[in-house]
């Protein structure tokens, strides 16, 4: 049996639910159509007595997602787990599309280099960009870069050009009403119609103190924020990451915006356009290109992965 760690399971942010879609399409559903049986538990939230049984039980436990690695990984984690959980796994843990908390220039200590040396199982972890990659070899941890599992079926990036509508993403994670609120004018120019889509729980009251009264409020569903990618003449603008790479998943033009090291490092090591929200000048061309930017995503590096667990397409 292998054990899935999901990260939609209990999470509040829907960024999670988009990176276990992909997740399910990617590697689930055709590792089970290798004959596997494969088990899910929560990446969020405390796991059961079931779920710890299976982990114990496990021939191998994947990680799946996103900000679970640190210099300090056995002392201070962005992943919940408690240590007696995390162990385990212990010899049979693998982790894929995650990446680095932020950015951290002093490099793993030595005990939690040799904590993470001591989980891993004979599958390389596959980290989702170059940094996270360096990372994890200077710690002489096996690992291979795969991209994020949401850009696999990627192969483009079409900036906005013309469309009239746009649907636009901001985080409360990471405020800055200045920055942000020029945004928000900048797109109410450019745009006919501005929908504002809470991609975390507490967007919304972000969202309504920056936005001055200009455009429409979303609900938070998934599946509201798909409803209006598919509307016709629609282009994605935002900071949050998942939702412009949804809209990519679609086909629909898009913009992220870096605010942080995940867009940044991802747009370094497959080519994503993510102008940082702090250089209007370098978004406010993108946002009238219309380019088409292709994404790098190391493919063969990916389906050497996958044909570890067996899977070929």
């Amino acid at each position: 049996m292998i054990v899935v760690a999901d990260p939609g399971a209990a999470s509040t942010n829907v960024g999670d639910r988009i990176i276990s879609q992909s997740i399910e399409t990617e590697f689930v559903s055709p590792l089970r159509a290798t004959g596997r049986e494969v088990e899910l538990v929560p990446m969020h939230g405390a796991l059961s007595t079931a779920h710890r049984a299976a982990l114990r039980d496990a021939e191998s436990v994947v990680v799946c997602g996103t900000n679970l690695l640190s210099d300090h990984m056995r002392f201070r984690r962005a992943w919940h787990w408690p240590v007696e959980d995390i162990d385990l796994c212990r010899g049979r843990l693998t982790f894929l599309g995650v990446g680095w908390w932020q950015y951290q220039r002093a490099g793993i200590d030595p005990v939690s280099a040799g904590w993470l040396r001591s989980l891993a199982g004979t599958i390389p972890w596959a980290v989702r960009d170059e940094y996270s990659l360096g990372k994890l070899r200077r710690a002489r941890v096996s690992a291979v870069h795969t991209s994020c599992p949401t850009l696999w079926s990627v192969e483009k990036q079409v900036l906005p050009a013309g469309q009239r509508r746009a649907v636009v993403t901001f985080t409360d994670y990471s405020q800055d009403p200045l920055a942000d609120g020029r945004l928000v004018r900048e797109l109410a120019e450019r745009f006919d119609e501005v929908l504002f889509w809470p991609q975390g729980p507490g967007d919304p009251t972000y969202v309504d103190r920056i936005r001055g009264g200009v455009g429409t409020l979303l609900g938070p569903s998934l599946e509201e924020f798909d409803a209006v990618l598919a509307e016709p003449d629609t282009a994605y603008v935002g900071l949050r990451l998942h939702g412009g790479i949804r809209a990519m998943q679609r086909g629909v033009p898009a913009l992220v915006l870096s605010i942080d090291n995940r867009a940044r490092e991802i747009a370094r090591s497959v080519g994503l356009r993510a102008p940082s929200r702090h250089a209007a000048r370098a978004y406010r061309e993108d946002l009238g290109s219309g380019e088409t930017v292709g994404i790098g995503v190391p493919r063969d590096t990916v389906q050497r992965w996958r044909r570890g667990w067996g899977i070929e397409r």
